[in-house]
């Protein structure tokens, strides 16, 4: 691929190219300055199957470091199966035509952000995100991004209740569950079989419409009970993100909200109805996991690193809600844990 006005452009591979029936692969290397200078760098991107990527840009402070992108798998039938490495990049996905594919993006490592109708959806690694790009979505894509995206045109995929209106909900789901594992079982052995599927037009058709059939469950799925309607769904798999992501110091509603899939209003309500808030929660499994490393390190425990560790303010509002919970400071409370020969009583 090569940037438009700028004749000198690293290609770092041939153009796109098809060796075999379902042999696919691309890439793009950019400096800073052909950055700058480049009027259209991914003009040839609107023939191919990223064409329902739009208003494509390279973030300015990503720019100084140039940029990279390749992508290596299959492409047969339509169907796009490719391991994708990307740096920072920000653009439209879909643009309201039927002709927009149907995609699904495996994250690896970085992250994506969708924002389309109904909110915000951040998808980290071993998260998996479909979207019908007819409806568009606003993504940006985190630097050193690697995915695996599936693409397949929409008009292959059965939709749900027979509709081919735009769906306009993104389905998230971790790789970890049933569903996701399988259909990630099928894309590598897509990959395994390449071969047969190149010499048989019949195993193509049988795993097109596989993919299809897996994808559209999937949105099937999504469809028949949105979070927006079950509380209870929603809570869980708010729940379990906040369990996964307690690391992360920009863990916030909106964050949360994105990862589950659903809008910051809905995930506020569900926790209401539990008679709970998002940060509340949030705080309390932050304050037990420091208090298990407290009880299983002991003195050799620094309260101020571990408040920053676990996102607390400072060290005295750490204090403060470790008194409010466990009755005393964090000092205090491993002395009485303490038996009298300076070991910690763990029963």
């Amino acid at each position: 691929m090569t940037a438009s006005g700028n004749p000198s452009a690293d290609r770092t591979s041939p153009p796109p190219v098809v060796e075999r029936a379902t042999d696919f692969a691309d890439a793009l290397h950019l400096t800073a300055r052909q950055i700058e200078r480049s009027v259209r760098p991914f003009e040839e991107w609107e023939d191919s199957p990223f064409a329902h990527l739009k208003s494509l840009a390279i973030p300015r402070p990503d720019a100084v470091r140039g940029f990279r992108f390749a992508a290596k798998g299959h492409l047969f039938k339509s169907l796009l199966s490719v391991k994708v490495y990307c740096d920072s990049l920000t653009g439209i996905s879909g643009s309201g035509q039927e002709k927009d594919p149907i995609v699904a993006d495996l994250v690896a490592s970085g992250s994506l952000r969708f924002e389309g109708k109904h909110g915000e959806n951040v998808v980290g690694p071993g998260q998996l995100c479909i979207r019908d790009t007819k409806a568009s979505w606003q993504f940006a894509c985190a630097p050193g991004t690697r995915i695996r995206v599936v693409t397949i045109p929409r008009q292959l995929v059965p939709f749900p209740h027979g509709s081919f209106k735009a769906f306009d909900r993104a389905f998230v789901a971790d790789v970890a569950s049933p569903h996701v594992r399988f259909l990630t079982h099928f894309l590598e052995a897509i990959e395994k079989s390449s071969g047969d599927l190149d010499q048989s037009p019949f195993t193509q058709d049988l795993a097109l419409n596989t993919c299809a059939t897996l994808l559209s469950g999937l949105l099937h799925e999504q469809g028949e009970k949105p979070f927006d309607e079950d509380p209870p769904a929603t809570l869980e798999a708010a729940r379990s993100a906040i369990e996964k992501h307690l690391d992360r110091r920009d863990l916030s509603p909106a964050v949360i909200a994105g990862l589950v899939g659903v809008s910051v209003r809905t995930l506020h309500r569900s926790f209401a109805a539990a008679d709970d808030t998002v940060m509340a929660f949030t705080r309390r499994r932050r304050l037990e996991r420091a208090h298990d490393e407290l009880m299983t390190k002991g003195a050799a425990v620094n309260v101020s690193e571990l408040a920053a560790r676990w996102h607390f303010a400072d060290a005295s509002h750490f204090i403060k809600h470790f008194r409010s919970s466990y009755g005393a400071s964090p000092t205090a409370y491993l002395r009485s844990r303490t038996t009298s020969t300076g070991e910690l009583d763990r029963t």
